[in-house]
C-alpha cells in the first residue's frame, strides 16, 4: 500500500475503518500497528492520536462569554485554512445552536491544527462531527449529526 498524505488522511481512515474511535487511549498500540500496516507514517499516526485526544480536552476554555452584539472575525492565518464556504458554514451552525461560541472555537483551533491548505466544508463537516462526538451536549447537536451522516442538512447556510 502506499504511504499516505497527511495527518487528516490518519484520522479519516481511521473514522471510517474502525468504529471504536472514542476510546484512542486505550487502543493506541493496537490501532497504532494497524494504522502503520495500513501504510501510514508513523509521525502522521502520532499526530492524529495527539488530535483525537485533544476534542475531549476541556481543561482549556478558549475564549470568555461574547455579548449579544460580537461579531467573529476570521484572521489571515485562519482564512488560509477556512475559506469563506467554512468560515459561514461554522457562523451558521453557532446560529442554530448546533455549536457554542466555545466549540467554534474549539473547531477553529483543531482546523488549523491539521495545517490542510486544501480544507473544504466536507473536511470541516468531519471535524464538527468528530468534534460533536466527543462532547455531545444539546439535542440540536445530534439532529444536525444525523442529518449529515444521512446526507440531508436540515436547513441551508447559504
Amino acid at each position: 500500500m502506499n504511504t499516505k498524505e497527511n495527518t487528516l488522511d490518519v484520522l479519516f481512515y481511521l473514522f471510517e475503518n474502525y468504529s471504536e474511535v472514542d476510546d484512542v487511549t486505550q487502543n493506541k498500540a493496537a490501532l497504532h500497528t494497524y494504522l502503520e500496516s495500513a501504510g501510514f507514517p508513523q509521525n502522521d499516526i502520532s499526530k492524529a492520536f495527539d488530535w483525537l485526544e485533544s476534542l475531549a480536552d476541556k481543561t482549556e476554555v478558549y475564549i470568555s462569554e461574547p455579548s449579544q452584539h460580537s461579531t467573529r472575525i476570521f484572521s489571515r492565518y485562519e482564512s488560509r485554512y477556512l475559506n469563506f464556504e467554512c468560515q459561514s458554514y461554522l457562523m451558521f451552525l453557532e446560529q442554530s445552536k448546533v455549536l457554542t461560541h466555545e466549540m467554534r472555537e474549539r473547531a477553529i483551533d483543531r482546523i488549523l491544527e491539521l495545517k490542510d491548505k486544501t480544507f473544504d466544508i466536507n473536511k470541516l463537516k468531519w471535524v464538527i462531527l468528530m468534534l460533536l462526538l466527543n462532547q455531545p451536549d444539546s439535542e440540536a447537536s445530534y439532529i444536525w449529526m444525523d442529518c449529515v451522516a444521512m446526507g440531508n442538512e436540515p436547513l441551508s447556510y447559504h
